[in-house]
């Protein structure tokens, strides 16, 4: 999945945890406790960072060592 997708889920998930909270009539404590967690980590996650893209040096030509080997040679931009 990407960073998007997940991003996507969590935050389709958190109103559906809400709703099931607010509809539910008798729960055990232990269950109750545990839905509350999920909805603190949920409210409390960060958000997904997008990834800086960087583009890669270019190379501008390319020359051969003593061995005949081909070397690239890299540009600034």
């Amino acid at each position: 999945m990407t960073d998007e997708e997940i991003g996507a889920l969590a935050k389709g998930v958190a109103p559906f945890v809400r709703e099931c909270v607010t509809q539910a009539t008798a729960i055990s404590p232990e269950l109750a406790q545990q839905v509350s967690n999920i909805v603190r980590l949920l409210n409390e996650s960060p958000p997904i960072e997008q990834a800086e893209l960087k583009t890669p040096p270019r190379i501008t030509r390319i020359k051969r060592d003593e061995a005949g080997n081909f070397i690239p040679v890299y540009g600034d931009a």
